[in-house]
C-alpha cells in the first residue's frame, strides 16, 4: 500500500483532482467581481451624481444603473452557487469512489494475509478499520486538494481585493497570519499524538468486545461478567481521558485562533476610520473592505480546520497501513492467476528440511524431510503438540515453511496460485467455518470460483450491468459481478442445477446428514415449492395421509385434521375462527383481536361477550397460578398465555372490571386476545362450550367473505385441494394438528408421514427443501457434527485431486465413517489424513509419524510400526 496519504490520493485520483482545481479556479474571477460590485453600487449607483453611466457598453440613468448592478450582483451570486454545487457534487463522487477503492484494497489484503497473521490481529480490530476508521479518510480525499485550492484561492482573492483598496489595510488584514501559522501547528502536534493513542485504545476495546461475544458461553459458565465489565470500564476510562484531553487542546487552539481573528477588526476600525476621515479612502471602500474581511474569516477558518483534519486523517491512514501491510503478505497475483497446472497420479509432495516456527508451544515442525505420493492414502500420525497439524497445513499450502522447502512438481506449494490450491486441493479440520446463509449456499461455496452467466437476464439488464462493471473498474475492483451464477456445475460433475441438487442430496445422505436435512425440509415453508409439479405431489401425499388417518384408528387417534365443518381441538380459537392464518407474522392473536372486521363478525355471531368472558377467566387463572412463579420456570412458557412481565397488567384489568362487562373497550380487546390463544387439548381449562365451538364453525364462511373483501391478500385460508404457503411442508402434508393430549402423537405422525413420503417419492423433494435451511450466524443453528458434515460435503462436491483431513479420523480398525466416505466419493483422489490415534495406520498406504515437532518415521504401516508403539501406549 502507499505509505503516504497524498501519494495514494494522487495515484488514483489525479485526473479528478485536476478537474476539481480547474472548477475552483473558474470561480475566482466571479468571486472577485462579486466583491467589487457592492462598492460600485454604494459609491456610484447610490452615492454618485454624474449620470448617465456606461455599464457593459450601455448607458444608464441612476435608477436603471442601480438595478443593472443589483441584477448583475444577483447573477454572480447564482453563478457562484452553481459552481459550488457542481464542485461539491464532483468532490463527493470522487471521495466516495476513493473510499470504495480503499475499502476494497483493505479487504483484498485481508484475503491475502497468511494464516499466522490472524493470530496476531483479531477480527475485532480489522472490522472497524475497514468500516469505520477509513470513513473520515474517504471524506478527506475529496477535499485533500480542493480545500486548500478553493479556500486558499478565495483567501488570496479577498486579500488582493483589500490591498487594492488600501495597502495599509491589507497589511493589517494579514499581520497576524504568520503568528497563527507558527503557533497552531505546534499545538496540533500533541493532538495528533493523542489521536494515535485513541485509535490504539479503540482497537483494543473492539478486540475485547469481540472476545466477549465469542466467549459468552464461558462468561456465563464462570460468572465472570463483573470481571469483563471492570475491564471494559477501565478501557472506557482511558478513552475518556484521551478524548477529553483532545477536546481541551482542540478548543484551546480554537480559542487562540478566534482571539487573533478578532484583533484584526480593531485595526480596520481605527486605521480605516482615520483614513476615511482624512479622505485617503472612500467610505464605500472601507465598507467593502470590512465586508471582504468578514468573508475572509471563513476561508482562513476552513484552512485551519483542514489542517486539523489532515493531521487526524493522516494518523488514521498511517495506523491502517501499518496493520494492513505486513511484510509476509501473499502477492496479489496469487488471487488472480490461473495457470494450466494440474496434479497427476505420479506427482509427489516433497519436504526438504521443511521447518515451521509457530506462535505457541507444540506448534513447531523441525526440519522435516519426506516424500508423499499423491495417490492412494497417507496418514500423518501424531498427538497434540506433535506439529502434526502444522505439517498437514504446510503440505496443503496453507502455511509457508519458516525454512526449507515444500514442493510439488518442482514448484513451491505455498506459492501456487489460489486457483490451484482452492480447486485441486481440499482441506478440512474439526472446526470448519460455516458461513451465514443456507445449507445449500454452504455446500456450493467450494464451487464459487469465478462468475459465470447471469442467474436471470431479466434480473440484471445490460445497461445496469455495464454501469456496475464500469464503477468497479473506476474504483480498482475486479470485474466480478455477484449477481451472476457462480456455481461451477461441471466441477461437481453436474450439467444443471437439478443435477447439482441431486448430487448434494446423495452426498448429504451418504455423510450421515440426510435425516437432519429431511427434518429441516419438513419444517420449511411450502411457498418456495409451489411449482414444477411439486405441489400436486404434496397434495397427493396429503390425500394418502388423510385416507390413512380416517381409515386406521391407530393413527386417527393422534391427529385432528382440518375440516371446514368441525372444530379443531388442537388449534387455537383464532385459527378455528379464520380457518386459516394471517400472511404476516406480526398479526398475533392480540393484534387480530383489534381488527375491526374480525370483531364485527364476532359480534354478529353473538360470540363477543362469550369470548371476552373466556379471556377474563383465562386471565384470572393465569394471575392466580403464575403471579409468584419466576420467568425461568418451564410451566410459564408451556401453559401461560401471558408473559411474566404482563401479569400485573392483567391483574389491573381484572381489578378495574370488577364485574363482568364493566370494562373499557381496550381491556375487552386484551381479554379477547387471550381467548384467541386458547387451545383446548393443550391448556385443558374446559372454558369452551359446545355452543361456542359451534358458533365459531358457523361464522367461518361469513368471516372469510368479509376479510376477502376488506383485507384482500392478508389472510390465507385452508383448502383441502390447495397448498397453504404459510404452513410448513409437514403441516401441509398432515393438513391438521397433532393431538396435544397424546404423548406419542408427534413420533407416530412423523413415522407414518415418512412412510407416505417414501411411497410418493417426495423424500428427495423435501431434502432439497431442507438444503434451503438457514444455518444462522456462522452456522450457529447447526451442531459441531453437522458443521463437520456440511464441510465434508462442501469439499467432496468439488472433487479435489488431493484431500487433506486433519483431526477427523477417530475410528478404529478400518471402519472410520469419514475415511470410508472419502474413499467412496473420491476414489481417484489422494487422501492425506492427520490423526492422533495409531489404530487406523493399517488402513493407509503410507504413514508419517510426528513426535514433539520431529518427523520420526515414514513408510508403510509395517515399516513404521516401532515408531507407532509409543502412540499406542499413550492412547491406552
Amino acid at each position: 500500500m502507499e505509505k503516504n496519504l497524498f501519494k495514494f490520493i494522487w495515484k488514483y485520483s489525479k485526473r479528478q483532482q485536476v478537474i476539481i482545481v480547474l472548477i475552483t479556479v473558474l470561480s475566482f474571477p466571479i468571486l472577485y467581481v462579486s466583491l467589487e460590485l457592492p462598492k460600485r453600487i454604494i459609491n456610484e449607483a447610490i452615492g454618485g451624481n454624474t449620470f448617465p453611466k456606461t455599464f457593459l457598453g450601455m448607458e444608464f440613468q441612476q435608477i436603471p444603473y442601480l438595478l443593472a448592478l443589483c441584477f448583475a450582483f444577483l447573477g454572480l451570486v447564482v453563478a457562484n452557487n452553481v459552481i459550488k454545487y457542481m464542485l461539491n457534487t464532483y468532490k463527493g463522487l470522487t471521495g466516495e469512489r476513493m473510499l470504495r477503492r480503499l475499502r476494497y484494497q483493505l479487504y483484498e489484503r485481508v484475503l491475502r494475509f497468511r494464516l499466522p497473521h490472524f493470530g496476531r490481529i483479531s477480527s475485532g480490530e480489522i472490522i472497524p478499520m475497514i468500516t469505520a476508521e477509513v470513513e473520515p479518510v474517504g471524506g478527506f480525499i475529496s477535499d485533500a486538494i480542493s480545500i486548500p485550492a478553493f479556500q486558499g484561492g478565495t483567501l488570496v482573492v479577498y486579500i488582493v481585493f483589500i490591498f487594492v483598496q488600501d495597502p495599509l489595510l491589507g497589511a493589517a488584514a494579514v499581520a497576524l497570519y504568520p503568528i497563527q501559522g507558527y503557533i497552531i501547528p505546534r499545538l496540533q502536534r500533541k493532538v495528533n499524538q493523542l489521536g494515535k493513542q485513541r485509535v490504539r485504545n479503540i482497537r483494543q476495546m473492539s478486540d475485547r468486545i469481540g472476545e466477549s461475544i465469542g466467549g459468552i458461553r464461558e462468561i456465563h459458565a464462570n460468572d465472570t461478567a463483573a470481571f469483563h465489565l471492570a475491564d471494559i470500564s477501565d478501557r472506557l476510562q482511558t478513552n475518556f481521558e484521551i478524548r477529553f484531553d483532545i477536546f481541551k487542546r482542540k478548543f484551546g487552539i480554537k480559542f487562540l485562533n478566534n482571539f487573533l481573528n478578532q484583533l484584526t477588526p480593531f485595526f480596520f476600525y481605527s486605521i480605516g476610520g482615520y483614513l476615511v476621515i482624512q479622505g485617503n479612502i472612500s467610505f464605500g471602500a472601507l465598507v467593502a473592505v470590512l465586508a471582504a474581511y468578514k468573508d475572509l474569516a471563513g476561508p482562513w477558518k476552513e484552512l485551519l480546520a483542514y489542517y486539523q483534519q489532515l493531521a487526524d486523517v493522516q494518523v488514521k491512514y498511517d495506523a491502517v497501513v501499518e496493520q494492513f501491510d505486513p511484510p509476509d503478505i501473499y502477492p496479489v497475483e496469487r488471487l488472480d492467476e490461473i495457470d494450466g497446472f494440474s496434479i497427476s497420479a505420479g506427482d509427489q509432495i516433497v519436504l526438504q528440511n521443511a521447518a515451521f516456527v509457530g506462535a505457541g508451544s507444540g506448534q513447531n515442525v523441525e526440519a522435516a524431510s519426506a516424500t508423499i505420493p499423491l495417490s492412494g492414502t497417507t496418514a500423518i500420525i501424531g498427538g497434540e503438540g506433535s506439529g502434526r497439524t502444522q505439517l498437514v497445513q504446510m503440505i496443503a499450502g496453507l502455511l509457508a515453511p519458516s525454512s526449507g522447502r515444500v514442493t510439488m512438481a518442482g514448484r513451491e506449494v505455498d506459492e501456487l496460485p489460489a486457483a490451484v490450491l482452492g480447486r485441486q486441493f481440499g482441506y478440512i479440520d474439526p472446526t470448519p467455518y460455516v458461513f451465514t446463509g443456507t445449507i445449500r449456499s454452504n455446500l456450493v461455496y467450494g464451487l464459487a470460483h469465478r462468475p459465470l452467466e447471469p442467474l436471470d437476464p431479466e434480473d440484471l439488464n445490460t445497461e445496469e450491468l455495464e454501469y456496475r462493471l464500469s464503477e468497479a473498474k473506476i474504483t480498482g475492483a475486479r470485474g466480478y459481478e455477484i449477481r451472476k451464477r457462480w456455481e461451477d456445475y461441471e466441477a461437481a460433475g453436474a450439467a444443471t442445477p437439478e443435477q447439482l441438487d441431486e448430487t448434494m442430496v446423495h452426498l448429504v445422505t451418504r455423510v450421515g446428514l440426510g435425516e437432519d436435512v429431511y427434518r429441516m425440509g419438513l419444517q420449511s415453508s411450502a411457498e418456495m415449492h409451489d411449482g414444477d409439479g411439486v405441489s400436486e405431489r404434496i397434495l397427493a401425499a396429503r390425500a394418502a395421509i388423510r385416507d390413512r388417518v380416517t381409515s386406521e384408528p391407530e393413527f386417527g387417534d393422534y391427529v385432528h385434521l382440518w375440516d371446514v365443518d368441525s372444530y379443531n381441538l388442537s388449534a387455537s380459537v383464532v385459527e378455528n375462527m379464520l380457518f386459516g392464518l394471517p400472511v404476516k407474522n406480526e398479526m398475533t392473536p392480540q393484534a387480530l383481536a383489534a381488527v375491526p372486521q374480525i370483531v364485527a363478525s364476532i359480534r354478529d355471531a353473538g360470540l363477543h361477550d362469550d369470548l371476552v368472558g373466556v379471556g377474563r377467566r383465562i386471565a384470572e387463572t393465569m394471575v392466580e397460578l403464575f403471579a409468584d412463579i419466576s420467568e425461568e420456570n418451564d410451566l410459564l412458557s408451556t401453559y401461560s398465555f401471558i408473559p411474566r412481565d404482563e401479569i400485573p397488567e392483567y391483574d389491573a384489568i381484572l381489578n378495574r372490571s370488577g364485574k363482568k362487562g364493566a370494562m373499557s373497550d381496550e381491556d375487552k380487546t386484551r381479554l379477547l386476545g387471550l381467548a384467541f390463544m386458547l387451545v383446548p387439548t393443550r391448556h385443558r381449562l374446559g372454558l369452551l362450550t359446545d355452543e361456542i365451538k359451534d358458533k365459531i364453525v358457523a361464522m367461518r364462511g361469513r368471516l372469510r367473505e368479509t376479510l376477502d373483501r376488506d383485507m384482500p391478500g392478508q389472510f390465507e385460508f385452508f383448502d383441502e385441494d390447495r397448498l397453504v404457503s404459510s404452513l410448513s411442508i409437514e403441516d401441509n402434508l398432515l393438513f391438521g394438528r397433532p393431538r396435544l393430549d397424546r404423548p406419542k402423537a408427534r413420533q407416530s405422525i412423523e413415522r407414518f408421514i415418512g412412510e407416505i413420503v417414501d411411497q410418493t417419492g417426495l423424500r428427495d423433494v423435501i431434502m432439497r427443501a431442507g438444503l434451503a435451511f438457514e444455518v444462522g450466524v456462522a452456522g450457529s443453528r447447526l451442531s459441531t457434527g453437522q458443521k463437520q458434515r456440511v464441510a465434508l460435503v462442501r469439499m467432496v462436491l468439488r472433487r479435489p485431486a488431493v484431500v487433506f483431513a486433519d483431526g477427523l479420523i477417530s475410528g478404529t480398525g478400518s471402519n472410520d465413517p469419514v475415511l470410508s466416505f472419502l474413499k467412496e466419493t473420491l476414489p481417484d483422489s489422494a487422501i492425506i489424513c492427520g490423526m492422533a490415534r495409531s489404530d487406523m495406520a493399517g488402513s493407509f498406504d503410507h504413514v508419517i509419524v510426528m513426535r514433539e515437532g520431529h518427523l520420526v518415521a515414514e513408510g508403510t504401516p509395517d515399516a513404521v510400526a516401532d515408531a507407532l508403539s509409543p502412540l499406542r501406549v499413550a492412547a491406552e
